[in-house]
Order: structure tokens, then C-alpha cells, then sequence
């Protein structure tokens, strides 16, 4: 058979084709060279089981639902993903310690510069305008005239010469020791507090004394009290000299409290260099000086302390005689009623005064202003009167309540120097 006749052959045929597999074996056929009669009836048709249709109609829809699946999520993904995970609920978390991801650098394009821009002059500035009239000047405040200083005060303040001045000091191992000056002047005159000599009122006097044993009262004394308030430093104190320097540029008037043996002595001690009746002359002199030596700026001593010791004369004539040497004033202030330190100085000629009531003695308000009127009383007696008292908080409120209304009643408060040889003995 030729190729022509076979090519006809299979048209024919496949144009016969029936479903199913009949064709298949009659193309087998032809491969082996076998002949289909031409007049040959075809085949019965085959009728196809009507499960094999089923079949075939859910294969193709299935296969065409997933197609169109596959087509759809190429078309979507990128969207269906998005609203899939938009859907989930999500809450970020900051962990404390962890270090922030670094964005990706990116990356650097060259960019070229801009053109630079024209130069252009700038507007000139505008006029200055026409300084302003200046305002008139407010006319100063009137002032009422300040009062007259009285004769013998400084106008102003208070102010003390300061210590130590030239020529009335001199050295000594005991320290600078006080002396009367080549041209007649003294200590006691140079250092006193400034007094008007023409005031003929009562004068009184306010000594406090035991100054510097405590730092907290003597501190709280200096800042509350008058100026006019006489103070008495004992030479024990830390520091005296910075003490006495204080009190002296507040206008403080100063003095030193010499230790000296009490009646109760050697229970009640005064201290290491307090003057003592068994002592020889020289010893308590040498003590004196250190005493004396311990400070600069007072205009005399007193003695809180020595009632034995002011009591008897021979031991303190010795003591007299050094304070007319030296040009210091003394204050007897009575530890002893029978004291012979008074009338000594004034046979002497020592600058002297007496203290008439201890102030403090009760520390009740009441019984320290009860001895503050004994003062006035006294002191319209006799032209004059000292009060002894310590820095305690109750004294002191009490003397500035007190001086509230002294001048008023006829008095006032005066230093000590301003009352030396006025009271009657």
C-alpha cells in the first residue's frame, strides 16, 4: 500500500472517528500494512455509560474553577494578603533594653549643586531718627532736716577708736598690755563709748557681763542688744580678741571680768589664773597681766567672782595700783558688801563705779523688772546707777522692753565710763 492510498485511508477514517478507543486499534492496523475493506460497515456506535459524561462535566468544571482561582490570586495577592493580615490584630510591644534596627542607608545620588546666587547690595539703611527731648528730671524727695547731734556724740553712728591705738599699748610675754600714753591720754578715755557730757538726766548703766564663755549667748547678745550696753568679756573665752573686736564695731563698750577668789574657794573655782588672797603680791600681779594681756580695746575691769578676794584691802591694793599705771577704769561690782575695791580706787584716784543691783539674780520677768525700777530709783538718788547682768534670753528681753520707755521717764541708759566717780560710795 502506498502512502497515498494510506493518507486517504486515515482521512476517512478519522473523519469516522466515535468516541471511545475504536480508532486506535484500526490506526494499529494500518502501521502493520493490514487493509480496510472500503465497503466495510464502520463499527457499531458505542454508547457511552452515562457516569463517564458526569465525570467528565465536574473534571472540566474543576479544572476550570481552579484556572480561574489561580488567575484570580495572580490579578490579587498583593490585595488579599494586605486585608488578611490587616485583619489580624496586632499590639507592638516596646522591650526595654533593646537597641533600635538602623534604617537601610540610602543610597546617595549625586546631586548638582545649585547655581550660586547673584549678588545683590542690600537697602540702605534707614535714617536714625531724631534722638528723644529727654523727660524732666522728678523732682527729688523733701527730706526733714536730720535732728541735731547732741554735744559730745559723733554725728551718725557710734563709732569706738579703733584698738589698738598707737602708743597706748605695749608688749609684754603676757601679750599687748594697755599703758597711758606719752601725751597724757588713757586707755580708758580713748576706748570709752562716746557720751554727751551736757545730758544732766539720771544716768544708769547696764553691765553684762560673763560674756564669751558661751559662743550662742554672747552671739545672740551682740545682735539683740543695745549698743549702749556696757559688756564684760571674760578672759577664759576662745577667741576673745575677735570677740571683743565684734563687740567694739557694734559700738559696744567693753570691759574685762578678771577672775578672782570666790568666799567658797577651792570648791567654787574660778579658774587657773584667778587672783587668790595666798598668792603673793607679785604671783597675782603676774596673773593680772595675763589677763590683761588677753585682749585690746577695754576701758578697765570688774570682777563677778571675788568676793573673798575684794574684801581683803592688802591684797587688792596691788591691784589698784596697776589699774591707775595702766589708766583703766574699775568696777567694783559688790560680790562682796564689805568689798574694798571701791574706796581703794577712789583714794587713789582710780576712775571708779559700783554696781548696785544684779538684774538677774531671780531670772523671773517679774523680779528682773523689779530690780530695773530699783535702778531708776537709785539713780535719781544718787545721779547714777549700775546694773550686773548675764546674757540670758530672759534678761535680755526684759532690758529692751525696759528701754522701750526710759526717756519718757525721765532716765538714760548710759555706758560705764559715763558714770565713773558720779554715785555716792
Amino acid at each position: 500500500m502506498n502512502a497515498t492510498a494510506m493518507l486517504g485511508r486515515l482521512k476517512v477514517d478519522v473523519r469516522g472517528l466515535r468516541p471511545g478507543f475504536g480508532w486506535l486499534s484500526r490506526f494499529k492496523r494500518a502501521r502493520r500494512g493490514d487493509d480496510f475493506p472500503r465497503n466495510t460497515e464502520p463499527p457499531p456506535r458505542e454508547t457511552k455509560h452515562p457516569l463517564s459524561k458526569a465525570l467528565i462535566g465536574v473534571s472540566a468544571a474543576v479544572a476550570l474553577g481552579f484556572a480561574g482561582l489561580i488567575g484570580w490570586l495572580a490579578l490579587h495577592a498583593e490585595d488579599t494578603t494586605f486585608a488578611w493580615e490587616a485583619g489580624i490584630p496586632k499590639v507592638q510591644v516596646p522591650i526595654k533594653g533593646a537597641q533600635p534596627v538602623a534604617p537601610a542607608p540610602t543610597p546617595q545620588v549625586a546631586v548638582a549643586p545649585p547655581p550660586a546666587p547673584a549678588v545683590v547690595a542690600p537697602p540702605p539703611p534707614p535714617p536714625t531718627p531724631a534722638p528723644a527731648a529727654p523727660a524732666p528730671a522728678a523732682p527729688a524727695p523733701v527730706t526733714a532736716p536730720a535732728p541735731l547731734p547732741l554735744p559730745g556724740v559723733a554725728e551718725g553712728p557710734i563709732t569706738l577708736a579703733p584698738a589698738p591705738v598707737p602708743g597706748l599699748v605695749e608688749d609684754s610675754r603676757n601679750g599687748p598690755l594697755p599703758r597711758i600714753a606719752d601725751d597724757g591720754r588713757k586707755p580708758w578715755q580713748v576706748y570709752a563709748r562716746p557720751f554727751p557730757a551736757a545730758d544732766k538726766r539720771p544716768r544708769i548703766a547696764i553691765v553684762m557681763a560673763d560674756m564669751g564663755l558661751s559662743g550662742v549667748t554672747t552671739g545672740n547678745a551682740l545682735q539683740k542688744l543695745p549698743p549702749t550696753v556696757t559688756l564684760a568679756f571674760v578672759p577664759y573665752a576662745e577667741r576673745l580678741d575677735n570677740w571683743v573686736e565684734r563687740a567694739r564695731t557694734k559700738g559696744h563698750e567693753v570691759m574685762l571680768s578678771v577672775p578672782m577668789e570666790p568666799q567658797n574657794y577651792p570648791r567654787d573655782d574660778p579658774g587657773p589664773n584667778a587672783l587668790l588672797t595666798m598668792l603673793a603680791p607679785d604671783r597675782n600681779l603676774e596673773r593680772l597681766e595675763w589677763s590683761l594681756g588677753r585682749a585690746v580695746g577695754y576701758v578697765g575691769i570688774t570682777s563677778t567672782t571675788g568676793s573673798k578676794f575684794t574684801g581683803n584691802a592688802d591684797a587688792m591694793k596691788p591691784v589698784i595700783d596697776v589699774l591707775k599705771a595702766r589708766g583703766l577704769l574699775f568696777l567694783d561690782a559688790r560680790a562682796n558688801p564689805k568689798s574694798a575695791g571701791g574706796p581703794l580706787a577712789s583714794q587713789a584716784g582710780v576712775p571708779r563705779a559700783f554696781g548696785d543691783r544684779v538684774i538677774d539674780r531671780d531670772l523671773s520677768r517679774g523680779a528682773i523688772d523689779d530690780q530695773l525700777k530699783e535702778l531708776e530709783t537709785l539713780a535719781k538718788a544718787n545721779g547714777a546707777a549700775v546694773g550686773i547682768g548675764s546674757p540670758y534670753p530672759s534678761t535680755i528681753e526684759r532690758i529692751n522692753l525696759w528701754l522701750t520707755s526710759l526717756a519718757d521717764r525721765g532716765f538714760v541708759l548710759a555706758p560705764v565710763s559715763a558714770v565713773v566717780n558720779i554715785q555716792k560710795q
